[in-house]
């Protein structure tokens, strides 16, 4: 590995290292300036392959995929970039304070340039707490084994991830009397309501029974990950028993480090963080730090996709400003404004919403369920990660 000293370059730092913060990197990769690096900011030792977790609770085999290792995400060369091993504890105007002492740093990194992709915190298996991939992989396989126990395993919330959850677990194990709740009588209400009728239609043919339009009320310290009877009582008054609650609703953006340094670019209401067109936060004290991701407030769906086009939308107004120009001359982000996504419903059924054809449009498992692969595209995570031998094989144990 090529070593640098701090002082040599100024760094951009980079607060999370998910899907915004990946596609600056693979940006960055292209033509890196000659006088700043990247240095990716993640407690999180490897990746976490997020979009096939639903499955991985469910079925066995495949876990290992899902956790890439950064370790050759710049090619190795310090000096380009450089993901640290560390949790954030605080900001300031132009520097990050880390929890704990790192290679060439210390619990210190200075910046010239910010960008604050911390993402959002959502229940597991969505997103897991565990931050190495043994843990990981562990947590996977708790939720499979619980799963497999239970008789009437009941998912709470309709989103992506409980649809997925469901749907999975249904026709993975047909003989359980799987139950999804979701509070609105519409799925994806932010897509095209053909979606909400495709994926009843698909849940209905796997046998998932759907309550629908019935909003659960959640006990203080939500539901343990455990086989044993359980009642969910609704606010309308409905019970629904089973063995098994797994919670798939809430979504907390993850916003305070920020918040403690410009409580302005924070929301007031719902903790997602103000930007700028320009993808600036929304506050003049702080020019030079920007925002990208789930944890912004903004008219993108929250998906991988619009994170990473965020994330390049912040890296080219900040080259714009390494290269010598005014914050006068950033461009603004221009943004597709569609909703765009693909759910898989199953080995064999899912459902889509793509403008790749020209006019947005929805599409059932015809079109969408083609070609999907176990791990849902985990290798594809390997290869830009660069998580590959010069004989293009992939070692999962890494």
């Amino acid at each position: 590995m090529v070593s640098s000293v701090a002082s040599v370059k100024k760094n951009v730092v980079v607060i999370g290292a998910s899907s915004a913060a990946h596609g600056m990197a693979l940006q960055w990769l292209e033509n890196p300036p000659s006088d700043h690096r990247l240095i990716l900011i993640e407690l999180k030792t490897h990746y976490n392959f997020v979009f096939a977790f639903p499955r991985a609770a469910v079925k066995p085999g495949f876990e290992r995929q899902l956790f890439i290792p950064y370790s050759n995400f710049f090619n190795g060369d310090d000096q380009v970039g450089k993901v640290v091993h560390a949790r954030a504890v605080a900001l300031h105007p132009h520097h990050v304070e880390l929890d704990r002492s790192v290679p060439e740093f210390g619990n210190r990194i200075n910046f010239e340039y910010l960008v604050y992709a911390a993402g959002t915190t959502i229940p597991q298996p969505g997103r897991l707490t565990t931050h190495t991939k043994p843990e990981s992989i562990a947590m996977l396989q708790q939720y499979q084994r619980v799963i497999r126990e239970a008789k009437a395993p009941i998912i709470i919330g309709g989103g992506a991830v409980g649809l997925e959850l469901a749907a999975e677990i249904k026709e993975h194990y047909p003989d359980k009397d799987v139950r999804l709740i979701h509070s609105r009588t519409r799925y994806m209400p932010k897509y095209k309501a053909s979606m909400d009728c495709f994926i009843r239609n698909i849940l209905k043919k796997h046998g998932v029974k759907q309550v629908l339009g019935q909003r659960v009320v959640l006990p203080e310290g939500g539901f343990p990950l455990e086989v044993k009877p359980v009642q969910i009582k609704t606010v309308q008054g409905k019970v629904i028993e089973g063995d098994l609650a797994i919670m798939c609703i809430g979504m907390t953006p993850n916003s305070d480090l920020l918040a403690k340094l410009s409580p302005k670019s924070v929301c007031k209401h719902n903790r997602f963080v103000n930007v700028k067109p320009t993808m600036q936060i929304d506050d003049s004290a702080y020019p030079h730090i920007f925002a990208a991701g789930d944890v912004i407030n903004h008219t993108d769906v929250k998906t991988g996709h619009f994170a990473w086009m965020q994330g390049l939308a912040a890296l080219h107004n900040i080259k714009k400003l390494i290269a010598g120009c005014s914050y006068d001359e950033l461009e603004p982000y221009r943004s597709k404004d569609v909703a765009l996504i693909k759910i898989a419903l199953g080995e064999k059924e899912a459902v889509m919403q793509t403008n790749a054809l020209g006019p947005l449009l929805a599409f059932n498992s015809w079109i969408a369920a083609r070609n999907i692969p176990e791990n849902l595209w985990a290798d594809a995570g390997w290869e830009w990660m660069k998580a590959v031998g010069k004989d293009g094989k992939k070692d999962f144990d890494l």
